[in-house]
C-alpha cells in the first residue's frame, strides 16, 4: 500500500476502501522538539486505544471526524482528508506555554482556571526570521529542524508553532513562548475565511473539548476525578465530501490530564517531556487506555 505520510509517532497509509487511509501508530515517544526520543514496546497499541475510544465517543455525540473504525490494535480506518496547517488549542486552565503569552496569569499555587474556554489557533509552518534568516520566511518543521535543531536547541531566530492572531485581510504570526505584542515576525495570506474559521470553533473545536471535557469528568480515580486542562485538535477537509471534520487522533500526546486536578498527578506525554522513566510512562498510557474506555459506558 502506498504510505502518504510519516511523522515522528505515526504514518498514514492506503486504505482498503475508497477515499480511506490507515493511521498507524508507531512504538515510539518524542519530547522537546525530539530532544528526548524513546522506543517504547506497546505504546501505539495504548495510543491506538485511546484515540479509538475518544473518536467512538465524539462521533456518538455528533461531532464530525474522519473516523471510520479499528482496523488493527495499532491502525485505525479514517477518512482521506487535506489537513489545514493549523494546530487548535482549547484551554480551560492557564499553563505551559501560555503563561509565556500571558504572564499575568501565573499563580503560585492553583492555575488559574478560565470559566469560558480560551481558544487558540498555531501554525504548523516554521518562521525562519533574522538572525537565521536575512528575511522572514516560512518553513516545514521536519525542515527546519534538519537545518536549525542541534542537541535539543533551535538557532536564534528559529520559532516553532508560531501564535496566529488572525484578520481578514491577514494572519499575524508570532512567537508562540512570548507575549503577543509589537511587530509580527510575519504576515500570511489568510488558510480559512472568517466564516469559516468560526464554523469550525463552533462546531468541532469547542464541541470536542466540552464532550472530553464531560466524559474526563465522570472517571473516577484513587486521587479523583479527572480534570481535562488543555487539548489540541487538527482539522481537515474530507477529500470526497470537501466537509471539515476532526482528522487527526486525540490520545495523550494531545491534551493534560490532571486526576484530581494534582498537576503533580499528571498522566499525560508532559510526564515524559519532564522525564519521567520510560517503565513509568508505559503504564501512564496503558491506564488512559483503559480510562478512556470508560468514556463508552453508559
Amino acid at each position: 500500500m502506498t504510505t502518504f505520510a510519516e511523522g515522528k509517532t505515526k504514518r498514514i497509509i492506503e486504505g482498503p476502501q475508497p477515499h480511506t487511509v490507515l493511521l498507524q501508530a508507531v512504538n515510539r515517544l518524542t519530547g522537546g522538539d525530539a530532544a528526548r526520543v524513546a522506543e517504547i514496546d506497546e505504546i501505539g497499541v495504548f495510543k491506538t486505544e485511546q484515540a479509538a475510544n475518544c473518536f467512538e465517543l465524539l462521533t456518538k455525540a455528533g461531532i464530525p471526524t474522519a473516523f471510520v473504525g479499528r482496523h488493527s490494535d495499532h491502525e485505525l480506518l479514517c477518512r482521506n482528508c487535506d489537513m489545514l496547517p493549523i494546530e487548535f488549542v482549547v484551554r480551560r486552565y492557564a499553563f505551559g506555554s501560555y503563561l509565556k503569552r500571558a504572564p499575568q496569569f501565573k499563580t503560585d499555587g492553583t492555575p488559574h482556571r478560565f470559566d469560558a474556554l480560551v481558544l487558540e489557533q498555531f501554525h504548523k509552518m516554521s518562521v525562519v526570521a533574522a538572525p537565521a534568516s536575512d528575511t522572514a520566511i516560512l518553513m516545514t518543521e521536519n525542515d527546519a529542524r534538519d537545518k536549525y535543531l542541534a542537541d535539543g536547541a533551535w538557532a536564534e531566530g528559529v520559532y516553532t508553532d508560531p501564535f496566529i492572531v488572525t484578520g481578514d485581510d491577514a494572519w499575524q504570526l508570532y512567537s508562540a513562548k512570548a507575549p503577543v505584542e509589537g511587530e509580527a515576525l510575519t504576515s500570511i495570506k489568510p488558510e480559512l475565511s472568517g466564516e469559516d474559521l468560526q464554523t469550525i470553533l463552533d462546531t468541532i473545536v469547542r464541541p470536542t473539548f466540552d464532550v472530553l471535557e464531560q466524559a474526563w469528568a465522570k472517571i473516577e480515580t484513587i486521587h479523583g476525578p479527572v480534570t481535562l486542562v488543555d487539548a489540541k485538535f487538527e482539522i481537515g477537509v474530507d477529500r470526497e465530501t470537501g466537509a471539515y471534520v476532526l482528522s487527526d487522533v486525540v490520545d495523550n500526546d494531545s491534551w493534560r490530564i490532571w486526576p484530581g486536578g494534582d498537576p503533580s498527578k499528571q498522566l499525560d506525554k508532559q510526564a515524559f517531556r519532564d522525564g519521567q522513566a520510560e517503565s513509568l510512562v508505559t503504564e501512564n498510557y496503558k491506564l488512559v487506555a483503559a480510562l478512556t474506555s470508560r468514556f463508552l459506558e453508559d
